[in-house]
């Protein structure tokens, strides 16, 4: 899970970050499953929240 504070351009940002991170974690063996973006109007954030499978796992 990422969080970030709800500003300018903060939805790119996490994005941006999001993306990094898959793409990190590609690299090392895991496998994407899902990525959901959501944002919490009440705590003024934006989350992500990123599911990977582990290498070599079943």
């Amino acid at each position: 899970m990422i969080r970030k504070s709800f500003a300018r351009n903060s939805s790119e940002k996490i994005r941006q970050e999001a993306e990094d991170l898959v793409n990190e974690k590609h690299y090392q063996g895991y496998r994407l499953i899902n990525v959901d973006f959501d944002v919490a109007d009440n705590a003024g954030y934006i989350y992500a929240f990123i599911t990977m499978k582990r290498p070599n796992t079943y």
